[in-house]
């Protein structure tokens, strides 16, 4: 008699692609992910109630420098106790003031709520870390937060200068798929204008 119920897995044969093609970051409070039945993809997305959308944006855009970002995580046990790392590392170009704010503003999420993160992988899966709120209950804290970033101006023209951006976070498994869309997120950002 087997004294736990695994889960099979299985994917179709194909090949398999890496990288990330997109990040959005918001306020985990602000967005109710959908889920019918526990561990199942999320599959729609909302404003919460109550979430701040004057300035007619609720995700925001990470512009990294292409190819350089990625998401990882590590699993560790401790008696029956299971945690997940997770983390994601890109790089932001150009040392200057509205890089200064933006970390910033990450800084201060971090100590209120955490940030959450939308990554979309260059396969076209995408992953929710930090959400807060699924089928209108909140779930135990994820918080992802800027820890151990770095940033460098370089010495001579063709070296980087910028922040190597990272995001960390702590979590019972690993991060969820939304099946929803990409673009089901991005009806929350605000339009980029220039």
């Amino acid at each position: 008699m087997v004294c736990v119920t695994l889960q099979a897995y299985n994917r179709a044969c194909a090949e398999t692609t890496g990288g990330i093609n997109a990040i959005l970051l918001f306020d985990p409070m602000d967005l109710v992910f959908t889920q019918t039945a526990a561990g199942d993809p999320y599959s729609a997305v909302a404003a919460a109630t109550g979430a701040d959308d004057t300035t007619n944006a609720l995700t925001f855009n990470l512009n990294f420098i292409y190819n350089t970002a990625d998401r990882t995580f590590k699993q560790t046990i401790k008696g029956c106790s299971v945690a997940y790392e997770h983390e994601v590392h890109c790089q932001l170009p150009q040392l200057n003031n509205a890089l200064t704010d933006f970390l910033t503003s990450i800084d201060s999420g971090g100590c209120c709520c955490g940030v959450g993160v939308a990554v979309w992988h260059n396969d076209g899966k995408v992953f929710i870390l930090g959400e807060r709120i699924v089928n209108s209950n909140q779930i135990p804290r994820w918080m992802m937060v800027q820890d151990g970033s770095d940033g460098a101006s370089g010495k001579i023209f063709q070296d980087f200068n910028g922040v190597n951006f990272v995001l960390k976070g702590a979590y019972l498994r690993e991060a969820y798929e939304f099946s929803g869309g990409w673009s089901a997120l991005t009806a929350f950002t605000a339009p980029i204008s220039g």
